[in-house]
């Protein structure tokens, strides 16, 4: 639970984060909603600093189930990022000082340290690269409103909405407030279902001051610091060692277009903790898909599907398709399999195409 909510905290600009395109204020409010989007997307620019207080709140059935402050410092220069939550009084720190992402909760006394080199691109992504990734996602499945200029929080602000193109699908509605002389997105919610979540920065200072302290986290010594490796259990294996941990030969891709780069085996604990195989696809050394593979849990006829996931047919079975994350999803054989696009070519189609023509495979080639 807790480096769930650290990728959270560290990725938090997927929902609210800071946008420094390069176009001006009177050219945006100009715009249609799609071209204003389509001119974020194309425009270059490097991250911003600043430091901001915010509140993000939940709902289900219009009831408030869950109320976040939260606390960023983001120095656009050295990539630093410091996070603090508080959730009715259980505080919780993510701090990456630039070599290592350090996560603690306070309440529970836990904390894990990781290289962050070992989250790939992520930790070097700007928010305004992880909030363009996803509104490039939901584009082509949701229509681009501008609803004008508005006042928010002492900030002129713009006001978009995406909503899904297909009234019956079950695709998530979002509304951006975006300063567009800073870039920042200072509002945004999402609603899916009977769901709904909202974050709003109460105050925001784009001229921050940092010290050496400020990426810094002090952790009490009674606290064991754990490494990541040590909690996940992650190492990279062999075919023949992948097998032996799902229980049973799998489905793997044996065409000659890609090459698998390595194969990860996490091993979590708990209740809920299982093995689990990651194979890694690249095509002239870029990533291009990631499939999971592990021993499917027990049926559960009432399970929901999450916002941007969809039921679809794979492989001749009921499966799922969620766009945002370009993710296949079934089971076959009491194994269950999740494959990701690693980049836009991958759209739900193009996904299928390949998943069909995964084989069982005895042996490492």
């Amino acid at each position: 639970m807790m480096i769930k909510m650290g990728w959270k905290l560290m990725g938090a600009a997927l929902i609210a984060g800071s946008l420094f395109a390069g176009c001006a204020e009177k050219d945006m409010l100009g715009m249609s909603g799609a071209d204003m989007i389509e001119k974020v997307i194309a425009s270059e620019s490097g991250p911003g600093s600043y430091y901001a207080e915010g509140t993000m709140k939940m709902w289900t059935d219009s009831e408030i189930t869950s109320t976040i402050h939260v606390k960023e410092w983001v120095d656009g220069k050295t990539g630093k990022k410091r996070i603090e939550t508080d959730e009715n009084g259980n505080v919780s720190y993510a701090v990456h000082n630039g070599s290592e992402i350090l996560l603690y909760e306070e309440e529970a006394k836990t904390a894990i340290a990781m290289d962050s080199s070992a989250l790939q691109q992520e930790p070097n992504q700007t928010q305004k690269q992880m909030l363009v990734d996803q509104l490039e996602r939901m584009r082509d499945n949701h229509n681009v409103k501008m609803l004008g200029q508005e006042k928010l929080q002492d900030q002129e602000v713009i006001h978009i909405e995406l909503t899904p193109k297909d009234k019956d699908s079950l695709s998530m509605s979002s509304e951006y407030w975006i300063n567009p002389k800073e870039w920042m997105v200072v509002k945004a919610t999402s609603t899916y279902g009977d769901t709904k979540s909202e974050f709003l920065y109460d105050q925001i200072n784009y001229n921050p001051e940092f010290t050496d302290q400020t990426f810094t986290l002090d952790i009490p010594a009674d606290v064991e610091v754990k490494k990541m490796n040590d909690v996940m259990n992650n190492r990279e294996i062999t075919r023949e060692e992948a097998v032996q941990a799902v229980g049973q030969p799998f489905l793997q891709y044996i065409g000659a277009d890609m090459k698998l780069s390595r194969i990860e085996l996490i091993s979590s604990m708990g209740e809920q903790g299982r093995d689990e195989v990651t194979l890694y696809y690249v095509k002239d050394n870029k990533p291009e898909i990631s499939m999971t593979v592990f021993k499917a849990p027990g049926e559960n006829g009432n399970e929901k599907l999450l916002p941007e996931e969809k039921k679809v047919n794979i492989r001749d079975t009921e499966g799922s398709y969620m766009s945002i994350i370009r993710n296949l999803s079934w089971s076959e054989d009491g194994l269950r399999y999740s494959v990701m696009g690693e980049n836009d070519f991958w759209t739900e189609e193009q996904l299928q195409m390949w998943v069909d023509e995964l084989q069982i495979t005895k042996q490492a080639k």
